[in-house]
């Protein structure tokens, strides 16, 4: 075993005064459904432990003034039992109730899903989507807000220093968009993400908006900007859907792994990306999603 310390804070005060003191050894507990793994791997050898699960200031799903926040311990089972997230941003819900198995949901949690900055974090995709910006703070550097889209740096880095916590995440409601996510993995439960994808757009006699998130498909989750850009003000019809998923296959570079090889994972994207707007368009005329 490694050398470790384990402190358990009362407050937020608290924990960001340790996070100060022992800066590049702290780790963040909450979940634990990634650092228990890295432990009996052995990734994780000299570390201070600072557990924040039980943090009230870090807990919660809110809704104020046409934006919903959500705090970082907030477990994925809490994102999939709340009404609220239900009605106004169903692409995440539809992710929470995707992510992992139940057992897992209900330990870990949305902040330490995007600080462990997987390729395949399934809550970063639908969050991308909905423009989330992550909301930090630390004693060196106070408050910060860094748009999720500029949150993951490489595989397993993320742009936190390394005394930061992650206090919450909030997105604007969306008002007129309509969503679409898909996560392909080998099976249901406890599946990694072979490629997913999640879509919004806002659709009239143009596309007047469209974001685009994917995960599992480079060394970071990303939003497909070109692509993004391309849609916009475009007819939605066959033939620039057909065009668009060529830009996207562009913005993308997966690798081959045991889940799949970047053949396989190329041709699912562009599968799921014309899915979603098929499922979107045929939705039109009803309720927004």
């Amino acid at each position: 075993m490694g050398n470790f310390e384990f402190f358990k804070p009362e407050s937020l005060e608290e924990a960001l005064r340790l996070a100060s003191q022992f800066s590049n050894r702290v780790r963040f507990a909450a979940g634990c459904t990634n650092l228990l793994p890295d432990i009996h791997s052995g990734k994780l050898q000299d570390c201070v432990f600072v557990d924040i699960s039980d943090l009230k200031e870090l807990k919660g799903i809110k809704k104020e003034n046409g934006t919903i926040s959500l705090g970082a311990c907030t477990t994925i089972s809490e994102l999939y039992q709340s009404d609220l997230l239900k009605n106004e941003a169903p692409i995440l819900y539809q992710a929470a109730f995707y992510f992992a198995d139940p057992v897992v949901r209900n330990r870990a949690t949305l902040g330490g899903n995007l600080a462990y900055a997987s390729p395949a974090s399934d809550m970063s995709v639908p969050l991308m989507v909905l423009d989330a910006v992550v909301f930090s703070r630390s004693i060196e550097r106070g408050a910060r807000e860094i748009p999720l889209s500029d949150f993951f740096l490489a595989p397993g880095k993320n742009a936190l220093f390394s005394s930061e916590i992650i206090l919450e995440i909030r997105f604007p409601i969306p008002s007129g968009f309509r969503f679409f996510y898909s996560k392909l993995g080998k099976r249901n439960a406890m599946a990694i993400s072979i490629a997913s994808l999640g879509m919004g757009l806002k659709v009239g006699e143009v596309i007047e908006d469209a974001r685009i998130a994917l995960g599992a498909l480079a060394p970071t989750p990303l939003r497909a900007s070109r692509t993004e850009g391309f849609l916009t003000g475009k007819p939605p019809v066959a033939e620039v859907f057909q065009e668009s998923s060529e830009i996207l296959l562009s913005e993308i570079n997966p690798i081959s792994d045991i889940r799949g090889s970047r053949e396989y994972r190329l041709e699912a994207t562009k599968a799921l990306f014309l899915r979603g707007f098929s499922q979107i368009l045929s939705n039109r005329g009803g309720k927004d999603e």
